[in-house]
C-alpha cells in the first residue's frame, strides 16, 4: 500500500496525538473575496486525560472542534485567469522577488485614490500582502489587480499564454519603478545574457553580440522532425547546438578577407538568479493544418547543473559543453583540410543540425571530460551541496512547476509550487490550495511513450492531456537564499491596508446580511395605487403599518383607524385580516418578498371593521354617476356575498346599498382585459325568475375580484348608459402624434389637445397626444388633425413612427385593424398623400468602378478597355455601396409603364446637369441588382417582383442605346486560369432564351467566347458561391459543367439565376498541382487578404485549405473563426527625478510597443510569434 500522506489532514499531514480528522464540504468557491470564509478540515482533538485506543471497551471521551489555519491562500479565478494566478503564485512564493517587491517605493504616498488603483506594483504589493497576513480566508480575489492592468470585465474572460503575461507583466513592472531604488527588480533577478556569436571555422575570428533574456524557450520538437526532446537538458543543448554556415552561406571573415565556412551559435554570457524556462509544446502541423498540444514526456531535473554548459574564465562566462559536432569543428579548423572535410561531413547523418542531440543520459564524453556519471536528482541522497563543490556554482534547484491541462484549443492553468519554508510542494489551483508529494510533481513530466500499435500520429500524441509548461529554477547559493519573508517584515503600510480593507470587508458583510433581512413589500389603497417599501423581515406588523401610512400622505396614522390587509395583486382584492397578531413579525405572518399589502381606513371607530370571510364571494361594485360628466365611482365597494347567492339575493343587496328600489336598480358585469377582449352582460334586463334565480358562481361564473356594476334606471327596459360608457372606455386608446417639421408646428395655436395634455417636445420634435376610439376608421384623425394644423386634408401624410416606415393610405381602415395600439405613434409629415395602390420607389445611380469588366451587348468604356486584367485571389462579389448614390424618390404603381418611369429618371438626371441619354432601369433587391425593365411593359409585367414602399430601383448610364428582347438572361462571368489558379476578368453576358434553332447553352457559349477568347470545345462552367467571399482556394469545391452536359437541361435555370455570377475556364489546361508549402503560402495570402480565418466543416473540423474532392467530403459551409485577442497591460509611470524636474510627462515607446492617446499611459502587447502558436488558456 502506498505510503503516501498528501490526502490526510486536507493535505497537511496526520494528526498528531491520537485526532481525528473529518472533511467538510463547505460552498465556499473563494470566488469572491467578500464571502464568508469556511476551513476544509476540521481537526477533532481530545482532552486531556481522553483515551484514544481503538479497543472497543475503551473509555468514553469528550472532543474540543479547532481549526487548523490554512499555510497558504489561493486566488479566485475571475473567469479565464487561471493562466495569471498560477504566476502570481509562483512569484509569491519566490521570497526573493517578494522582498524586493515590499521594500518597493510606489505612490502609496499619494492621496489620489485613482493614481494608487492604476498603479501595478502597488496593487502586487496588496495582493501579496493580503496572501500572507489574511490567513482566515481560503482564497483572495484579484479584480483590483486586473483592474491596475487596464482591464474590463471582458478582458479577464480572453485565454491567454502564462509565458506571455510573464513577460508582459515584467515589462509593466520596470516601466512603473523607473526612476525609484528598485527599478531593476526584474533584472536583478531574471535577466541574463546570451552571447550571440559567428565563429570563423578557419581563423577562428569571431563576431558576437550580447542579448539579453528573462526566460528561455526550448523547443522540444524540432522543425521538421518527429522526434521528442526528452528532458530539459536536452533541450537546453538543442537550444545552445551551433549551425555550420557553409556553401552560399558563408561568412564574410574580416581576418580572413573572403567568406568563410563558419560556426553560428549561442553562449552563455551571464545566468541569472531565478531561471524560467518555458517547454514549448503548442506546436502547428503544416500537414493537417492543426493547432497541436505535444504531450510527450519531458523530463526536468529537481536540480539543474548548469555547470554542464557554462565555466568561469577569465574572459568571462562561455559556452563549454557542445555536441560532438562541435567538437570535431574545432578540431577541423586545425587540419590543413579541413574546409573539404567540412563541407562533406556536413551532410552526413551526424553532422551539425542533421539530427537531434543525444540524450544527456546516453551521449558519449570526450576522454577528457570530467562529469560526473548522471545522478537522480529527485533521489532524497542527492547531495547537492557535494555537486557544487565539485562541478561548480551554477546549480539550480525547482522550485514551480506551471502545467498545462488540456489541448491546443483551450485548457486550465495551475501550478505545483515548493514552499521553502518547510520544504514541501504545494498545489496551487485558483482558489484551492493542496498539499502533494513530490511524486505528483514528476507527473507534469508527461505521459510516457505510447506503446507499440497504439493511435499516435507522427511520433507525438495530439490528445489534451497535463504537463509541465513552464520551468522556475532558482540558483542554490547559501548567501542569498531566503526561506521565507515572516509576517513582521511585511511593510507596516501594508498592514495596515490589510487591517483597513478587513474593516470595510467585514462592515459589508454586515450590510449585505442587514440587507438579505429586508424584504420587499406593495403597499395598496384605496385608488388602486402602490407604494414600495423595503423593511427587515422581523419589524413588527404593527410597526409596519405605522411606516406604511407615512407612504400615503392624505393617510395619518393611528392605531384605531388604519389597519393592514393582505392584499391579492390578481384579484386586486384586499384578503385575510391580522387582527390579534399586529404585534407578530413579517416572518412569523409568512410574508416575504414581493408580497402585497392594502391599507385599510375608517373613518371612526364606531364603523366596525368587515372581517375576511374566506368561504364567501368577493366582488368588486362600481355605481354608474352621469353627472357632471359620465363615470364610475371610486373607490369601488368591496362587497362580500355568499357563494350560493343569487342574482336577486345580488340585487336586494346593492339596492339596499344605493337606496334604490328593484325595479330602478341594474346590475352589469362588465370586464375588459386589454381593448382585445371586452365583456359586457346585464344580469337583471327583466325581473323575471329566468334571470333572477341565476347564481352567480355556477350560472354566471363570477369569481373572486369580478366587476360589477350598478346603474339607475326609470326602468329595466331602458337604453343603458352605463354599458356604452364601459365600451368607449375600454376601446380607448392614445395615439401619439408627433412632428419634426417646423412649418408644420408652428401652424399649431393651440396649446394642448384632448382634455388639457400639452404637447411635449422632445428635441426638434414636438408631440401631440391624440385619443380615439379603435372602432372608428384612420379618417376621424386626419380630419381631426386638419382643424388642428390648420392645414387641407390633402397636404400632409401620416407614418407609422418615422419616414421610413410604412405610410398609412387608407383612410377607411379603422384604428382596430391597422393594429395601432395605446401610445403608438404617427408622424405627420408636409406633402402630397400616396393612393391606395402608390408606393414610393429609391432611384439610386449605379456607378460601376473601374475595374476589368466588359459588358457583351454594350460597348467597353475606353478607360476600361485600356486597362490590363490583373490576376486576383478573390472572385468579384455584389455590388459595393460606393458604387450607388441616390438619385431621386418617384412615386408609381403597379400600372406605371416603364416608359414613363424611365422619362421620369431622366428628369432627374436633367434636374441634376447630368446628361444620360440612354439609361438602364434594373431591379435591386438583397444588395443585388436583377432583372433589366423592358420598355413598352408596365411594371407588373416587367418585373417579377411587387411594389412595396420605398422599394429600390438601379439606374446605369450607357454610352449607346440598348435594345434587349423580352425574354434574355444576364450573367456575370469570370474567368479562372487554370494555370495559375488565379481569377480573371469579369465580363456581363446578355443573351436571349428562346431560338428555335439554338439550344441555349450553345448561345450562351458562343457570347463567352466572344468576351473571353476561350475556345468553345473546352469551355466549362461552374457557379461559386453569390452571397458571400469566394476565394481561389474554393474553386476545388465547385462543380464544373461543359457545353454537353448543359445541353441535357431546358431550363436555362438549372446553370443559374438572372444576375448570378458564373466561372468559366479553359479544361484543356492542366490544372496547376499546389505542393503543400504552395498550398500553405497561398492560404496565408488569401487568409491576410481577406481579414478572416475560414474554416471548412464536414464530419469533423478541419482549418486551412479546403482538401480534394474526397478525402474530407464536399461540404461548403464556412464560418469566420475570432481573432484572439492580444494580452495588454496598461501602465501609468513613476516620474523619475529628471522626468519631473524637465516637466515632461512622456513615456519612452520601445519597439513593437503601441501608446494610447493618454500622454501618461503606456501600452504593452506582445506581438511575437505567429498567432496560431499563442496558447487559449
Amino acid at each position: 500500500m502506498s505510503n503516501d500522506i498528501s490526502l490526510i489532514n486536507g493535505g497537511y499531514g496526520p494528526v498528531r496525538g491520537g485526532g481525528l480528522v473529518e472533511t467538510v464540504d463547505d460552498d465556499f468557491d473563494g470566488y469572491d473575496d467578500d464571502d464568508t470564509v469556511n476551513t476544509s478540515a476540521i481537526i477533532l482533538h481530545p482532552t486531556q486525560g481522553a483515551t484514544t485506543s481503538t479497543v472497543a471497551t475503551s473509555t468514553h471521551s469528550s472532543w474540543n472542534y479547532t481549526i487548523e489555519p490554512q499555510l497558504f491562500r489561493g486566488l479566485s479565478n475571475q473567469g479565464a485567469t487561471c493562466y495569471m494566478n498560477s504566476l502570481l503564485q509562483s512569484l509569491y512564493m519566490t521570497p526573493e522577488f517578494r522582498h524586493q517587491l515590499y521594500q518597493s517605493v510606489t505612490t502609496r504616498d499619494h492621496d489620489d485614490a485613482t493614481d494608487l488603483e492604476t498603479n501595478i506594483p502597488f496593487q502586487l504589493q496588496k495582493l501579496f500582502a493580503h496572501l500572507q497576513l489574511n490567513k482566515e480566508r481560503k482564497a483572495i480575489d484579484t479584480k483590483a489587480l486586473t483592474k491596475s492592468f487596464g482591464w474590463n470585465s471582458s478582458d479577464v474572460f480572453q485565454q491567454h499564454d502564462v509565458q506571455e503575461l510573464c513577460r508582459v507583466l515584467f515589462d509593466a513592472l520596470e516601466e512603473s519603478l523607473k526612476g525609484t531604488p528598485t527599478e531593476h527588480l526584474v533584472n536583478d533577478l531574471y535577466q541574463g545574457q546570451l552571447k550571440d556569436y559567428v565563429q570563423c571555422a578557419s581563423c577562428g575570428n569571431e563576431s558576437s553580440r550580447l542579448d539579453n533574456f528573462l526566460d528561455l524557450s526550448l523547443v522540444i520538437r524540432p522543425f521538421g522532425s518527429t522526434q521528442m526532446m526528452q528532458s530539459v537538458e536536452e533541450a537546453i543543448e538543442y537550444f545552445l547546438k551551433p549551425e555550420v554556415l557553409s556553401g552560399e552561406n558563408q561568412w564574410d571573415c574580416s581576418k580572413c578577407a573572403k567568406k568563410q565556412d563558419a560556426i553560428k551559435g549561442l553562449k552563455f554570457s551571464k545566468l541569472p538568479y531565478l531561471l524560467a524556462l518555458q517547454l514549448k509544446r503548442f506546436d502547428f502541423d503544416y500537414t493537417t493544418f492543426n493547432r497541436i498540444k505535444l504531450n510527450n514526456e519531458v523530463r526536468f531535473p529537481k536540480y539543474l547543473n548548469m555547470n554542464t554548459y557554462v565555466h568561469d574564465t577569465k574572459g568571462g562566462v562561455i559556452a563549454r559543453k557542445m555536441s560532438l559536432e562541435r567538437q570535431e569543428l574545432n578540431d577541423r579548423r586545425e587540419d590543413d583540410s579541413g574546409s573539404d572535410r567540412l563541407t562533406a561531413d556536413a551532410t552526413s547523418p551526424t553532422s551539425v543540425g542533421g539530427s537531434l542531440p543525444s540524450s544527456p543520459t546516453n551521449a558519449p564524453f570526450d576522454e577528457n571530460d570530467d562529469d560526473e556519471p548522471l545522478q537522480d536528482t529527485w533521489n532524497p541522497d542527492y547531495d547537492v551541496d557535494a555537486v557544487i563543490q565539485s562541478t561548480g556554482p551554477f546549480v539550480y534547484e525547482l522550485f514551480s512547476v506551471l502545467i498545462h491541462s488540456g489541448s491546443a484549443m483551450g485548457g486550465h492553468y495551475y501550478a505545483y509550487i515548493k514552499s521553502f519554508e518547510d520544504g514541501n510542494w504545494f498545489n496551487f489551483n485558483d482558489s484551492t490550495v493542496s498539499r502533494i508529494t513530490e511524486a505528483e510533481v514528476r507527473t507534469a513530466w508527461g505521459p510516457k511513450a505510447q506503446p507499440a500499435g497504439t493511435m499516435s500520429y507522427g511520433g507525438y500524441r495530439l490528445s489534451g492531456s497535463t504537463s509541465a509548461y513552464m520551468l522556475m529554477y532558482r540558483l542554490v547559493d547559501r548567501s542569498r537564499n531566503r526561506a521565507g519573508i515572516a509576517d513582521s517584515q511585511v511593510p507596516s503600510f501594508l498592514k495596515d491596508l490589510i487591517l483597513d480593507d478587513e474593516a470595510k470587508r467585514v462592515e459589508r458583510e454586515k450590510e449585505r446580511e442587514e440587507k438579505a433581512r429586508l424584504i420587499m413589500l406593495k403597499v395598496f389603497c384605496d385608488d388602486a395605487t402602490f407604494k414600495t417599501m423595503h423593511i427587515s423581515k422581523l419589524t413588527p406588523l404593527q410597526e409596519v403599518t405605522e411606516k406604511a401610512c407615512v407612504l400615503f400622505d392624505h393617510i395619518t396614522y393611528h392605531p384605531d383607524l388604519v389597519r393592514l390587509r393582505s392584499y391579492s395583486d390578481y384579484t386586486k382584492m384586499p384578503q385575510d385580516t391580522y387582527t390579534g397578531r399586529e404585534q407578530c413579525s413579517l416572518m412569523q405572518l409568512q410574508l416575504y418578498t414581493h408580497s402585497c399589502l392594502y391599507l385599510e381606513v375608517r373613518q371612526s371607530v364606531d364603523e366596525p371593521w368587515v372581517e375576511y370571510d374566506g368561504t364567501a364571494l368577493q366582488l368588486v361594485v362600481r355605481k354608474y354617476e352621469p353627472h357632471p360628466t359620465p363615470h364610475f365611482s371610486t373607490p369601488p365597494y368591496n362587497l362580500q356575498i355568499s357563494d350560493r347567492a343569487t342574482v336577486s339575493d345580488l340585487v336586494d343587496v346593492l339596492s339596499t346599498k344605493y337606496g334604490l328600489s328593484r325595479s330602478q336598480c341594474r346590475v352589469l358585469h362588465m370586464s375588459s382585459n386589454g381593448y382585445w377582449n371586452i365583456q359586457t352582460s346585464i344580469l337583471n334586463p327583466a325581473d323575471e325568475p329566468m334571470y333572477m334565480q341565476r347564481t352567480l358562481q355556477h350560472d354566471i361564473r363570477l369569481r373572486h375580484g369580478s366587476e360589477v356594476y350598478v346603474e339607475a334606471c326609470p326602468s329595466l327596459d331602458t337604453w343603458s348608459d352605463a354599458k356604452d360608457l364601459f365600451e368607449t372606455k375600454a376601446h380607448e386608446i392614445t395615439i401619439q402624434v408627433k412632428c419634426k417639421e417646423k412649418a408644420i408646428s408652428s401652424r399649431v395655436k393651440r396649446a394642448s389637445v384632448d382634455g388639457g395634455q400639452p404637447a411635449v417636445p422632445i428635441a426638434d420634435t414636438v408631440t401631440w397626444p391624440f385619443v380615439v376610439d379603435r372602432r372608428d376608421n384612420l379618417r376621424v384623425l386626419k380630419d381631426r388633425l386638419a382643424l388642428f394644423l390648420d392645414m387641407p386634408i390633402d397636404t400632409f401624410k401620416l407614418f407609422r413612427g418615422s419616414e421610413q416606415a410604412q405610410e398609412l393610405k387608407d383612410l377607411d381602415t379603422s384604428f382596430k385593424n391597422l393594429t395601432l395600439m395605446d401610445n403608438s405613434t404617427l408622424l405627420v409629415a408636409g406633402g402630397r398623400p400616396l393612393k391606395a395602390n402608390e408606393f414610393h420607389v429609391q432611384i439610386k445611380w449605379y456607378q460601376p468602378k473601374q475595374t476589368p469588366t466588359t459588358t457583351e451587348s454594350a460597348p467597353a468604356s475606353p478607360t476600361s478597355a485600356d486597362q490590363t486584367p490583373s490576376p486576383r485571389l478573390f472572385l468579384d462579389g455584389g455590388t459595393t455601396a460606393g458604387e450607388l448614390t441616390w438619385l431621386t424618390t418617384l412615386i408609381v404603381s403597379m400600372d406605371t409603364a416603364v416608359d414613363d418611369l424611365r422619362a421620369s429618371v431622366r428628369a432627374a438626371f436633367d434636374g441634376k446637369g447630368i446628361a444620360a441619354p440612354y439609361i438602364r432601369l434594373r431591379d435591386f433587391a438583397n444588395n443585388r441588382m436583377s432583372m433589366v425593365l423592358a420598355d413598352g411593359f408596365p411594371l407588373k409585367n416587367a418585373s417579377n417582383l411587387t411594389l412595396y414602399e420605398n422599394r429600390q430601383f438601379v439606374v446605369e448610364i450607357l454610352p449607346a442605346p440598348e435594345h434587349l428582347p423580352r425574354h434574355h438572361m444576364l450573367y456575370y462571368v469570370t474567368v479562372f486560369d487554370r494555370a495559375t489558379f488565379t481569377f480573371g476578368s469579369r465580363h456581363e453576358v446578355v443573351f436571349a432564351t428562346r431560338h428555335d434553332t439554338e439550344h441555349w447553352m450553345d448561345v450562351l457559349v458562343a457570347k463567352v467566347a466572344q468576351v473571353t477568347g476561350l475556345p468553345e470545345a473546352t469551355m466549362q462552367f461552374a457557379k461559386p458561391f453569390q452571397f458571400q467571399e469566394v476565394s481561389v482556394m474554393d474553386v476545388e469545391e465547385f462543380t464544373w459543367s461543359d457545353r454537353d452536359s448543359g445541353r441535357r437541361y431546358t431550363n436555362l435555370h438549372a446553370l443559374g439565376t438572372y444576375g448570378d455570377r458564373l466561372l468559366v475556364s479553359d479544361s484543356a489546361v492542366p490544372l496547376k498541382e499546389l505542393s503543400t508549402e504552395e498550398r500553405a503560402a497561398l492560404l496565408a495570402q488569401v487568409d491576410k487578404s481577406s481579414g478572416i480565418d475560414t474554416l471548412y466543416h464536414n464530419s469533423s473540423t478541419v482549418y486551412g485549405p479546403v482538401a480534394p474532392s474526397g478525402q474530407y467530403g464536399t461540404s461548403t459551409y464556412r464560418y469566420a473563426k475570432p481573432k484572439e485577442a492580444a494580452l495588454v497591460i496598461r501602465t501609468k509611470s513613476t516620474k523619475s527625478s529628471s522626468t519631473a524636474a524637465s516637466g515632461s510627462d512622456s513615456v519612452p515607446v520601445s519597439p513593437g510597443v503601441s501608446t494610447d492617446d493618454d500622454a501618461d499611459s503606456k501600452e504593452y502587447e506582445r506581438a511575437g510569434g505567429v498567432a496560431l502558436f499563442d496558447d487559449l488558456h
